[in-house]
């Protein structure tokens, strides 16, 4: 199962970019942002603005599914 996370990059002015990433399920939502997340979304930034390396993004948008798991899938 995936979660539609969005980023933007204020230095090569990429806006709120959808990428697929695999959504939590029981690790830690520390060891899924370092081991998941955050590589899924440097991977797909170097794709899309490969001379760009900023030091940070501007934004990050990841969906919380219920009151308490965040990066896990929606609730219904």
């Amino acid at each position: 199962m995936t979660i539609t996370c969005k980023y933007s990059c204020e230095l090569c002015g990429l806006e709120r970019r959808a990428v697929e990433v695999p959504a939590r399920t029981t690790e830690d939502v520390r060891v899924w942002m370092e081991s998941i997340c955050i590589p899924a979304l440097v991977r797909d930034h170097e794709a899309q603005s490969p001379g760009c390396r900023p030091r940070e993004l501007k934004e990050l948008l990841i969906p919380i599914g219920g009151a308490d798991i965040i990066g896990g899938p929606a609730v219904n």
